[in-house]
């Protein structure tokens, strides 16, 4: 009967041992000590096997790009594109070697590891590089502050994704393929809820109020990147990021957004009235020129596809002007008060769409010199 109590007493005690915490685990980045000539570089370690790898993995895809040239003709190029495979990976430690397998090369990408503690983990890469990881402790979340969310990538040096994209907390999606992506088809469908959670838990851990309006580092042929949320119709928040230089989980968010277009199975093909590339937009008048990012643009565009004709007239406040870098419009100017928009096309046609609302008064920010 002692022994018994005796072996009773041990498993407990050995039960209550706090098992040993895996220092690795947590959300690591080097967000806060890139230059100019770094990239971003993140690890969330979720466990002991998996982590994200947040710039992600990707594989090359053959297909075609149509491309509008000046006179709208259509050029079926032979390109590369790149389909997105997601953060996750698996892991592994064996003494001073940390290791994840690099879902874009089937190899395994190793470092050294220099120093890990609670807050500090330092890699060196097989080329001596030292990344200076610090633990991310952030437990911000919130549901409240937007309902939808647009994501615009614009040209950059390689086969870079050029494509708007909306989303709701609803699970309405909108896509705009505009070059370089597996689907150039423009449409929209109804998303899978869990797949839209997960979207907008990816956000919502990241307090984008105290984000700065711009981000972007001194090198030359890098994408340009504009995300804009919206509350209740409303813009609330733009944000610029040019060659990834945002914080790292704003990044991989934006990303994994601006790829779910390769997921939709089903969906229905839609018409925008810009139907092609617009650069660099914005509003003018004689006193001044306020410019717009693209994923505003974009959220204009949903607009004007939702407007109607009309024949009634209004005095114009702005231009809604763009660069030289277009080609291929039907049109060549577009008037506006805010609500009432006139398209001036080449072939000395006109025509007015009126959206129901003064898109530029709602939206107060779009005259707000807010660029930094």
């Amino acid at each position: 009967m002692k022994n018994y109590l005796f072996f009773l007493l041990c498993l407990l005690l050995f039960s209550c041992e706090k098992k040993e915490e895996n220092p690795f685990i947590g959300n690591w980045s080097n967000v806060d000590s890139i230059n100019d000539n770094e990239d971003n570089f993140g690890l969330n370690i979720l466990n002991d096997s998996i982590l994200e790898y947040q710039f992600g993995f990707y594989e090359y895809v053959p297909t075609k790009m149509k491309t509008l040239g000046f006179l709208r003709d259509t050029l079926d190029r032979d390109i590369e594109a790149l389909r997105f495979l997601g953060t996750k990976t698996k892991y592994k430690v064996n003494d001073s070697v940390f290791s994840f397998w690099d879902l874009t090369d089937s190899i395994w990408n190793t470092y050294h590891i220099k120093k890990i503690n609670q807050d500090t983990l330092n890699l060196i890469d097989k080329n001596k590089k030292v990344y200076s990881l610090v633990k991310n402790k952030n437990t911000y979340n919130d549901t409240t502050q937007y309902d939808a969310i647009v994501v615009d990538r614009a040209l950059g040096f390689g086969c870079c994704g050029i494509n708007s994209t909306y989303i709701s907390r609803g699970g309405k999606m909108y896509f705009k393929g505009l070059g370089n992506n597996t689907n150039e088809k423009d449409f929209t469908t109804k998303l899978d809820k869990a797949v839209t959670n997960q979207i907008f838990k990816n956000f919502d851990k990241i307090n984008i109020f105290e984000m700065k309006d711009s981000y972007g580092r001194s090198v030359t042929d890098s994408q340009n990147n504009t995300i804009t949320f919206i509350k209740n119709g409303k813009i609330v928040k733009s944000i610029e990021d040019y060659a990834r230089k945002a914080p790292i989980d704003f990044y991989s968010a934006y990303n994994e957004l601006s790829y779910l277009f390769q997921k939709a199975t089903h969906y229905d093909t839609v018409t925008f009235i810009f139907d092609n590339r617009v650069h660099f937009p914005s509003l003018e008048n004689k006193t001044f020129k306020h410019p717009l990012y693209n994923s505003e643009l974009f959220l204009l565009d949903l607009e004007l596809r939702k407007g109607k004709i009309t024949t009634t007239s209004f005095e114009p406040k702005y231009t809604l002007n763009f660069s030289y870098y277009n080609q291929g419009f039907l049109f060549h100017k577009i008037e506006t008060d805010g609500r009432y928009y006139t398209f001036y096309y080449n072939d000395n046609t006109t025509k007015t769409i009126d959206i129901g609302y003064n898109f530029i008064e709602n939206n107060p920010i779009l005259t707000k010199p807010r660029r930094n």
